[in-house]
């Protein structure tokens, strides 16, 4: 091989060692431009997740703040609503002032005449004997019309005609006619309930049970059949009064 056939095939060896070369270098260059795209293309989707959960968090947080909104909107309307409420509570308050402050010499002299009067009762009732007590409360029920509170005991008796329970209960005991509190009382509603029968014909036998104290028109059946044998409408009859009245 001459001379010139040694330079030629130098020259292609060097031609093909600088073209290896250069294949190395752009397959570098282009593992490191699909790295750099692969890593730009994951963070585009870190990106993407990152604005997609903002946006999530973004709209929730909206909710929120609508319904945080809609809440301070209720919140105000009731804080109107109670305003008003204390202002018209406020007047009345003014008004009942005023009406307190006009009615209180009333009321004061009222009280004091009822005090003077419950300690005239309670020093008149110690003073009787039992003879004279027992007229005295029947007196006092009548007028008061104290037998007529289906609920009566003997402690509201007591407080009502400012006489012991003590001795209101021994009195009863005492007495031969009645056996306790409770037939009294009955006897009182039962006699009260037949006037009510003659002198209000256009009364029920249920509004005249409770009008006296009984209750229910039953108890009043009962106490009736018991004492004269026959029915509130047959006692009605028996006095010539009509037995279909209209109610009360």
């Amino acid at each position: 091989m001459n001379g010139q056939e040694l330079l030629i095939a130098a020259i292609i060896i060097a031609l093909v060692i600088a073209f290896i070369i250069s294949m190395v270098v752009v397959n570098a260059n282009a593992k490191k431009i699909i790295d750099t795209n692969t890593h730009l293309v994951e963070n585009q989707h870190q990106l993407v997740e990152m604005n997609r959960r903002q946006g999530s968090e973004i709209e929730k947080r909206m909710n929120e703040l609508e319904q945080q909104s809609s809440q301070l909107e209720q919140q105000k309307s009731e804080l109107h609503e109670q305003k008003e409420m204390i202002a018209s509570l406020l007047q009345q308050q003014q008004e009942l002032a005023q009406q307190l402050k006009n009615a209180v010499p009333n009321e004061v002299a009222q009280l004091q005449q009822q005090t003077k009067e419950h300690r005239k009762h309670l020093e008149r009732a110690a003073n009787m004997t039992d003879e004279e007590l027992l007229p005295w409360i029947d007196t006092q029920m009548d007028e008061k019309r104290l037998f007529t509170d289906p609920t009566l005991s003997l402690k509201k008796m007591s407080k009502a005609l400012g006489v012991t329970q003590k001795r209101l209960g021994s009195l009863f005991k005492s007495q031969p006619k009645y056996s306790n509190l409770s037939e009294y009382l009955n006897e009182k509603r039962f006699l009260y309930a037949c006037k009510l029968l003659r002198e209000e014909p256009s009364w029920t036998i249920e509004a005249v049970s409770i009008e006296a104290g009984f209750g229910s028109r039953r108890s009043f059946q009962i106490e009736t059949r018991r004492r004269l044998g026959i029915t509130p409408v047959q006692y009605r009859l028996s006095q010539g009064l009509d037995v279909a009245p209209k109610h009360k």
